[in-house]
């Protein structure tokens, strides 16, 4: 599909994300599309727009409200300065559900809680605090904020 729609939209960028599994009690590295079944171009919407949408492998363009949606072009950059060669990847993760952390920095500091997952690819991390009450509290923090509980 991109060397289709590079004939009329010159600059397209498809990021990559190298990932590993455990396979048959070996480390598998695989490389597969950051978003699946999106892309990233640079076109004259007026121009393009019927080609693009005819292209094959091509569903759509991203829209808000029935209308194609521009991607901010900080963003972009933003995944092109996180990959090299427009593969990305992601940072080992650390931390595992369910275990115990400490805040380390921050308003929260010192208080202690539960390691609930990563989020947007290891950017930011969501803590479960337990409330007055016995409820928890999801809180949404950097992972350089926190650390395993001592």
């Amino acid at each position: 599909m991109q060397n289709q729609l590079s004939k009329f939209v010159p600059n397209t960028f498809l990021p990559f994300l190298r990932t590993k599994k455990p396979q048959w009690g070996r480390i598998v590295y695989n490389t597969v599309p950051l978003f699946p079944c999106y892309m990233f171009g640079y076109f004259d919407l007026l121009s393009a727009h019927h080609k693009i949408i005819r292209t094959v492998g091509v569903i759509g363009l991203v829209s808000v409200g029935g209308e194609p949606s521009q991607v901010d072009s900080s963003i972009v950059e933003e995944i092109r300065r996180r990959g090299r060669d427009g593969i990305v990847e992601l940072r080992e993760e650390i931390f595992r559900q369910g275990q115990a952390v400490q805040v380390r920095n921050g308003p929260l500091s010192g208080l202690n809680v539960i390691f609930e997952r990563y989020i947007s690819g290891g950017d930011r991390v969501a803590v479960l605090l337990n409330a007055v009450g016995g409820a928890d509290i999801r809180v949404v923090l950097s992972p350089d904020k926190i650390a395993p509980r001592d």
